[in-house]
């Protein structure tokens, strides 16, 4: 059971972390969605450009809530 919570505490710990960049890794990662559609020629599914814009849209704001909330004012 110690072992458990310890690779918990591990987790929480990469967590902390990791929450500061996860809007700009969103970014990232719709970013190169809607470069891959576009080398495949599969422009005109539009599942795919929709969830990399929606993966850049949740990035941006995931980042701007994360620069109000580590901001004094």
């Amino acid at each position: 059971m110690r072992i458990f919570f310890y690779f918990c505490s591990k987790f929480n710990d990469f967590m902390k972390f990791f929450k500061h960049y996860l809007g700009i890794i969103l970014i990232i990662i719709g970013t190169i969605a809607l470069i891959c559609t576009r080398l495949a020629s599969l422009a005109n599914s539009n599942t795919l450009l929709l969830s990399g814009f929606l993966l850049i849209v949740a990035g941006i704001w995931l980042h701007i809530h994360s620069i109000k909330h580590g901001s004094k004012y």
